[in-house]
């Protein structure tokens, strides 16, 4: 019934579409950096691609990136408790280790266990958000085997300074700041910070204590942008991230606390010369968490990774007809174990070599590219990944679109060296995609319908060796994920629709069951509508029956946001948001014996926005 009735909505929304817009003429001036490493506008791009600008982000008044990705075809999100909490991202079904995540170009992805942590970062703060749908290893590496999501908090060019305050339910306060603007003629800066806390909700459900799970969070991103000629750029840009995140484990027992201390610095010399543009950048990246009992009974083990990254890029363009796209690629990873009662990896560090070509080429209707990339790894030695796609333009507002690709995820270190369990033989998990598409552009909507099918062999898998013998990880199984995306973005009037659809079927190749935590059916509907000096939102996302890892099913579920925003003046506003707004419940993840986690329930957030 829940699924019938957003159908039925969205039916009768697009049946309504009168008002005429310039969504195709936005298409053609949006700039994605993301899909191959250099910039070309949204229409070019081959890849799906969805791209969240800051007025997206504005208009449905997210608090963070999570609630912007799960309005997005393709994409499933998935939390076992708040947005502090442990939250996988699915792209096209891959799994949340497949999906490489970077903030202002700095891969974010854990060493150790292979998933990034985005939930912490505050929607206010991000400027753009690029999603690229499908594998992009050949250009990326490991980790892009479902797809990259990339999140740019600084914007070029843009003179701003606004204070934002907010409190809401279970105690959820925030504080933040964000300035950014000229400081000289050829100098821009950037700075953001942000102080943000909440009691969280009760998590697990069923456990002995009734005790609620949640966070307190510090963060602060800071950019300088120098032109010193019409030549030479430099670019730096810092991010730093300390939380303290109250979670519940799922073998039940008293409430954990992990302490995180991140930190990522990124900088880059740019050389740009008639059609040639060289890029040199250098980064790192830092983790330190300290995981335990929250009422500190017991001393807690440590984790401490760093992550070091060099990398130089040749792009060539001849007019808009021909790209041609040469990489070098370093990194270096180190992590080891500490604390109490801890024993150290086997081995603390790793390193990966790669280069990587990539070609574009447009002549007349047909658009065609190709990009290959070789890594050579310390851990698991060489391996070449492949993409090609291929563009033809049917009519002005038709395209259609066919891309193939290949994918890995390299072992992490508790997969290689996990004391005494770690397998260093290990091969890095390996995908084939294809995907065929067909999209449309005009003045009154923007749509687009995408088939896909994804082959993972090499699965990491951890398992006992023998009755009651140590848990060891193989590579045992095989996925196949077959899908059917549909979005669409129009008019009714003075209302914007954004509404997309996902039929998939993921399911392990081994024993034909549904992959866990991952629906069959996903829809979203974002309405936006502005009047006088009122904004207001409506989000609406459907999820269909997952399967856990137990294959213990958990229902399908509904949530509506509600948002609303009034401008007093051209500086000062006040904004109320009710998440979950009908009070669903629903299980997003299953525990030991009969526990099980639950999402919050309804939430009110009341914000105020002051720009100087």
């Amino acid at each position: 019934m829940k699924k019938s009735l957003i159908v039925v909505a969205v039916v009768s929304t697009a049946a309504h579409v009168h008002a005429a817009n310039s969504q195709s003429s936005s298409i053609n001036e949006t700039v994605v950096v993301t899909a191959n490493r250099f910039e070309q506008p949204q229409s070019a791009v081959l890849a799906s691609v969805s791209i969240i600008t800051r007025q997206d982000i504005e208009s449905m008044q997210a608090d963070s990136a999570l609630e912007v990705l799960r309005t997005l075809p393709g994409v499933e999100i998935n939390s076992l408790g708040g947005k502090a909490q442990d939250t996988s991202i699915y792209i096209r079904g891959t799994s949340t280790q497949h999906t490489l995540v970077l903030v202002d170009g700095v891969k974010i992805n854990s060493a150790t266990s292979g998933g990034a942590s985005i939930g912490l970062i505050p929607a206010f703060a991000i400027e753009k958000i690029e999603v690229i749908r499908g594998p992009r290893a050949a250009i990326y590496g490991s980790d892009a085997l479902g797809g990259v999501i990339s999140i740019t908090t600084a914007g070029k060019g843009k003179s701003l300074h606004k204070a934002t305050i907010g409190y809401g339910d279970n105690n959820h306060k925030l504080l933040g700041w964000h300035s950014s603007g000229q400081l000289n003629e050829q100098t821009h800066g950037s700075f953001i910070a942000a102080k943000e806390k909440s009691d969280g909700h009760r998590v697990y459900q069923l456990a002995p204590s009734e005790d609620k799970h949640g966070y307190d969070s510090t963060s602060f991103f800071g950019s300088v942008n120098h032109q010193f000629n019409d030549q030479w750029r430099l670019e730096v840009s810092a991010y730093k991230q300390e939380s303290d995140n109250e979670y519940a484990s799922q073998y039940g027992g008293p409430k954990q606390e992990s302490n995180n201390d991140f930190y990522s610095l990124i900088g880059g010399v740019n050389f740009q010369v008639d059609n040639y543009n060289s890029k040199l950048t250098v980064s790192t990246a830092h983790n330190e968490a300290w995981d335990g009992d929250a009422n500190g009974s017991s001393g807690k083990s440590a984790l401490f990774t760093r992550r070091n990254n060099v990398v130089w890029l040749n792009t060539l363009t001849r007019v808009d007809e021909v790209a041609v796209n040469i990489g070098l690629d370093y990194t270096k990873v180190k992590a080891h174990r500490g604390g109490t009662s801890t024993t150290d990896y086997d081995d603390t560090s790793k390193d990966n070599k790669a280069g990587f070509l990539t070609s574009l080429i447009s002549v007349n209707e047909f658009t065609a590219e190709a990009s290959v990339r070789h890594d050579d790894d310390s851990s698991f030695g060489g391996h070449s990944t492949w993409n090609v796609g291929l563009g033809y333009q049917l009519m002005d507002s038709l395209q259609v679109v066919a891309n193939s690709g290949t994918g890995f995820k390299a072992p992490t270190f508790n997969d290689l060296y996990w004391p005494g369990q770690g397998n260093p033989e290990l091969k890095p998990e390996e995908s084939i995609s294809n995907e065929l598409g067909l999209r449309g552009y005009s003045d009154w909507i923007d749509w687009e319908v995408s088939v896909y099918k994804t082959d993972i062999d090499n699965l990491i898998e951890w398992a006992p060796v023998g009755a009651g013998g140590a848990w060891i990880p193989a590579n045992v199984n095989k996925a196949r994920i077959k899908g059917l995306e549909v979005s669409a973005i129009f008019d009714t009037w003075s209302i914007e629709h954004k509404l997309s659809a996902e039929w998939k079927d993921p399911i392990n190749k081994e024993t034909h069951e549904q992959l866990a935590r991952r629906g069959k059916q996903n829809f979203s509907w974002l309405v936006s509508y502005n009047i006088a000096k009122f904004d207001l939102s409506m989000v609406a996302n459907y999820v269909g029956d997952r399967r856990d890892n137990n294959n213990d099913k958990m229902g399908s579920y509904t949530t509506v946001d509600l948002a609303t925003r009034y401008h007093f003046t051209d500086h000062f506003s006040m904004g109320v948001k009710v998440s979950n707004a009908f009070n669903e419940s629903y299980v997003t993840g299953l525990g030991s014996g009969s526990y099980y986690y639950m999402a919050d329930g309804r939430n009110v957030f009341a914000s105020a926005e002051y720009k100087f």
